[in-house]
């Protein structure tokens, strides 16, 4: 009979009849942990169950903890990150197809993880592994589904979703009971939304962080909001030397390891700031970060709206350039062996079938069950790496279960969206919110042939690439100090050419390079 070997850590909750439980820090688990009882709970977990004909390793609706096993030497062996169990059953080879298709998603997708051996347990799912056998078996129990809409009422929507989110901010408030909340904060929507949230609410305790070069534009529209909202406003500077400098300190690769967990890019993008803050005591452990991340998708379904018939093959070209453009080569990317797998895979968790609202269905689920989860979400490894705890407010699944039953134009674009972020801001703040004006939900006809003649000609993505390369070599926030081992101009031709620096991270990434002397990987075979 198959035993659990585990390799995690002490966030884990030990059971008395042999479940491993990872809950948000305080929550009660269920009396009696079984898959019905935590899903049905709402909670976000992570959870290893053991009965006595199988092992379930299961994972919430956003993959909250990341779960890791390997069936080996009648054992499974299960870890937060793949490394640990890689490292249980015989080393850490790097697994060459998955890499292949890394450099172009910067995730594995996916049940796959980079070390040979080592399978990851998708958002949403349930694995079981039959104890006598060792048999594999998986089952998908709860997505992000778009389902018949409600009604077409848009602002009874909008007061729906609201009155959600206002429950979760108020769960949030209990939880926190006076610690400090938080906000990373920038000019865009998501942001802007919990900081007028936390502004009308009057949480006592509440810091909005930015960080960057000093002076950078998006620093002076963040104070400018955090200052019109009433709430403190902390920004993090550093010049690109002082940034390079503390990202290749041997201490370094513990974050690596841990932000990647050996199935993503290490999410880097306030990896500076939350280290400062927490070594400087302005953010205490225990501290709860709420990252402006949400259900509310843009439409990336737009390309398809036009077409007579929607088939598997135009998602996977709509999907290419969200998914696979880390090196510019989206189209080479969809046609490796482990892509197309992941790809069918994925076909058979939706349906064209319908019209429009499964279209829309198909591109945001694999949107949220690929780079959202793995990668967008998976920042929060970070968090926990020095010491704080996080809050997604704007995915709990009551936040979820109002969304997926949208009208169409709430989820055609996300101009609803800012209608109510920016109606909510200037009732709060007295100002009128600093955005641009509504755009169009869709291009007209013509728009559409002057965009397609447009593109006849080369000019504009000529312009495109001219603006790229300078915005890469000259980060507003510093992050091309981060992509190592390479000069400015090195940088600049590679951009040219269609690179992108996720693409140049996970290049360093994978060849062990990123942070000097790291050894996250093995040499390889021969």
């Amino acid at each position: 009979m198959l035993t659990v070997v585990p390799h995690l850590s002490t966030r884990w909750i030990a059971g008395s009849q042999g479940q491993l439980l990872r809950l948000t820090p305080g929550a009660e688990p269920p009396a009696d942990p079984t898959p019905k009882s935590l899903r049905r709970s709402g909670a976000l977990f992570s959870a290893v169950l053991v009965t006595a004909e199988e092992i379930l390793l299961l994972t919430d609706h956003l993959r909250s903890w990341p779960l890791f096993y390997a069936v080996h030497g009648g054992a499974v062996h299960v870890g937060e990150d793949a490394f640990s169990v890689a490292d249980a059953i015989g080393g850490r080879t790097l697994d060459d197809a998955v890499a292949a298709e890394f450099l172009h998603t910067g995730y594995a997708l996916g049940e796959g993880t980079l070390l040979r051996g080592v399978r990851q347990v998708p958002a949403g799912t349930t694995v079981r592994i039959d104890r006598a056998t060792g048999a594999v078996s998986h089952r998908l129990e709860r997505r992000l589904r778009l389902r018949e809409p409600a009604g077409e009422d848009l602002d009874a929507f909008t007061a729906a979703f609201a009155e959600a989110l206002d429950a979760q901010m108020a769960k949030l408030y209990d939880r926190a009971d006076g610690r400090v909340i938080a906000l990373p904060l920038s000019a865009g929507l998501d942001s802007r939304l919990l900081a007028a949230l936390l502004a009308r609410d009057g949480y006592p305790n509440v810091l909005t962080v930015t960080y960057g070069l000093p002076g950078n534009a998006e620093a002076r529209a963040s104070s400018r909001i955090a200052e019109s909202l009433g709430l403190p406003w902390r920004q993090v500077t550093h010049t690109p030397q002082e940034l390079r400098e503390a990202w290749t300190a041997p201490s370094t690769e513990a974050f690596l390891r841990e932000a990647s967990g050996g199935a993503s890019l290490p999410h880097i993008q306030d990896w500076y700031a939350m280290r400062q803050l927490t070594a400087d005591g302005t953010l205490p452990p225990g501290s709860i970060v709420i990252p402006g991340h949400t259900v509310v998708s843009s439409a990336k379904d737009e390309p398809l709206r036009h077409r007579r018939e929607v088939t598997p093959a135009a998602v996977v070209h709509a999907l290419e350039r969200w998914h696979f453009a880390l090196r510019s080569q989206p189209g080479r990317a969809v046609r490796l062996p482990g892509v197309v797998r992941a790809l069918q895979d994925f076909f058979t968790e939706v349906s064209l079938e319908g019209g429009r609202r499964p279209t829309m269905d198909a591109m945001r689920w694999f949107w949220q069950r690929e780079r959202q989860a793995k990668y967008i979400l998976n920042s929060m490894r970070g968090y926990e790496h020095v010491g704080l705890e996080w809050a997604l407010p704007m995915h709990e699944l009551p936040v979820w279960e109002v969304y997926e039953a949208a009208p169409d134009e709430a989820i055609a674009s996300r101009e609803w969206y800012r209608a109510m972020t920016e109606r909510l801001y200037s009732a709060v703040s007295g100002e009128r919110a600093p955005t641009t004006a509504p755009r169009s939900t869709e291009r007209s006809p013509a728009r559409r042939a002057a965009s397609a003649l447009a593109r006849c000609t080369g000019l504009p993505q000529l312009r495109s690439r001219v603006r790229t390369v300078q915005a890469v070599v000259d980060h507003p926030l510093g992050f091309d100090a981060l992509i190592t081992g390479a000069s400015r101009r090195e940088i600049a031709l590679r951009t040219a050419r269609g690179m992108t620096p996720l693409g140049e991270y996970a290049e360093l990434f994978l060849a062990d390079e990123w942070v000097p002397g790291s050894s996250l990987f093995e040499p390889q075979d021969g």
